[in-house]
């Protein structure tokens, strides 16, 4: 009786396995048709349609994918998480590694180690060619390490200066520490010009973020299981811009992207954005009324100089959703396909997002050459410390507190009241959206 029960087991076992897409062998894609939900729009949603019409009409398994535009990221967030209710998701979903561990909560999502290592339709040696960081960043330890999703791209959070603001006060080089910062802010600031230091998106955690790695902080326990939010450095953060804006060297920004648009009109020295922005920098700059003027990438300033500064690597993933196997296997074969070099370095051509893999570099040389601010960019990726955010379920809602809790502070509010709310906020959402 007991063996019997242990065949049995085990072929249960086996049949889980099998339709988790745990077990390739047999598995045939061929025909496959999956919805691929993104948030891409405009000349980088037509791109990635380009891209899509490329592989439909080349692939060997005659896979088929349709791409649609579902609205920015957390519009995709909602919609999948009410597919999921449902039990009706895409294929494949755009997904930052946050919001993947809320999908997975609910025990929605293909553990894509499966097809990473799988001996036939794996990455095999070509995964060593992937940044480490990059490849890494979707392996969740809350869910003993499964894979939740694959790097199609990725960006840093930095600085974006205008050279030719700074250089009409004396400044020749964006600054590496925050006291530098603090007085290119108030050089640049006249109110008979309409020049300030900073624009502050307020609205964004990961800029608090970028801000607290740059003197130590972290948002997350270095253990994994929790926030750490109600800290010295926190504070100090915090109330550092705050500072700003009471002097008058920085600004809250009205509504969203309107640093950019400061940047562009001149008006601003310093914004703090992902690189993905940059051809929007780009365009806003080109459209300056009075012309074009000399501008830079830089990292984030730092508590203390060095030539290793710590800077937020981000960038949303693609996941695999649970359907059938066949299906599973075909959005693994479009990701693969999508990683290789060559689709690469035509998605960085367009959106200047990085590539994730080494080999597309000498693809890109063309663009590294011609743009000396986007080499710039890149180049940081090789002398940074990477930090990234933490990949908890429910961290979309500890980075809504965050927001609140800059935003009270910014505003003249208590810090350590601010503070003290933030974290029990945020030990409560861990508790609740926790596996």
């Amino acid at each position: 009786m007991k063996k019997f029960l242990l065949a049995v087991a085990l072929l249960v076992a086996a049949s889980v396995l099998f339709a988790q897409g745990k077990d390739l062998a047999g598995v045939d894609p061929t025909g496959a048709t999956i919805n691929y939900w993104f948030q891409f729009s405009g000349a980088s949603g037509d791109a990635m349609q380009k891209m899509i019409a490329d592989f439909n009409g080349t692939n060997a398994w005659k896979i088929t994918v349709n791409g649609t535009y579902q609205g920015p990221y957390d519009q995709v967030y909602n919609k999948m998480l009410a597919a999921i209710a449902a039990k009706n998701p895409p294929e494949l979903v755009v997904a930052y590694q946050n919001q993947a561990a809320t999908y997975e909560v609910n025990d929605a999502l293909a553990d894509m180690n499966v097809y990473v290592k799988d001996p036939k339709w794996g990455l095999g040696q070509d995964i060593s060619d992937f940044f480490a960081g990059f490849i890494n960043q979707d392996v969740n330890a809350q869910f003993g390490g499964k894979r939740l999703g694959f790097p199609p791209n990725r960006s840093l959070d930095v600085l974006y200066v205008n050279m030719s603001l700074l250089k009409s006060v004396g400044v020749t080089a964006p600054p590496k520490t925050w006291d530098e910062f603090t007085m290119d802010c108030q050089k640049v600031t006249s109110k008979d010009k309409g020049t300030y230091g900073y624009a502050v998106d307020n609205l964004d955690a990961s800029n608090v973020f970028a801000f607290l790695i740059s003197r130590g902080g972290d948002f997350a326990r270095p253990d994994g299981k929790g926030y750490t939010l109600n800290t010295p450095v926190m504070k100090t953060t915090m109330q550092y811009v705050a500072g700003l804006v009471k002097q008058g060297y920085a600004r809250l920004i009205p509504k969203k992207y309107d640093d950019q648009n400061d940047f562009g009109n001149g008006m601003v020295a310093f914004t703090t954005g992902s690189t993905s922005g940059y051809s929007y920098y780009a365009a806003a700059v080109k459209a300056n009324k009075n012309g074009p003027f000399d501008w830079a990438i830089a990292p984030i300033p730092q508590a203390t100089a060095t030539n290793a500064p710590a800077m937020n690597l981000y960038g949303a993933s693609v996941s695999i959703p649970k359907s059938t196997p066949p299906k599973q296997l075909a959005a693994w074969l479009f990701i693969k396909w999508f990683s290789e070099p060559k689709q690469q370095a035509l998605w960085t051509h367009v959106t200047h997002y990085f590539p994730v893999r080494r080999a597309a570099e000498p693809l890109i040389r063309d663009l590294l050459d011609s743009d000396p601010t986007f080499a710039a960019a890149w180049s940081l990726l090789k002398t940074a410390t990477l930090k990234t955010e933490p990949p908890y379920a429910g961290y979309d809602l500890a980075r809504d507190a965050v927001v609140a809790a800059y935003t009270a502070v910014l505003n003249g509010g208590d810090p350590d009241a601010a503070l003290s709310a933030l974290q029990a906020k945020a030990d409560k959402i861990f508790q609740e959206s926790a596996p």
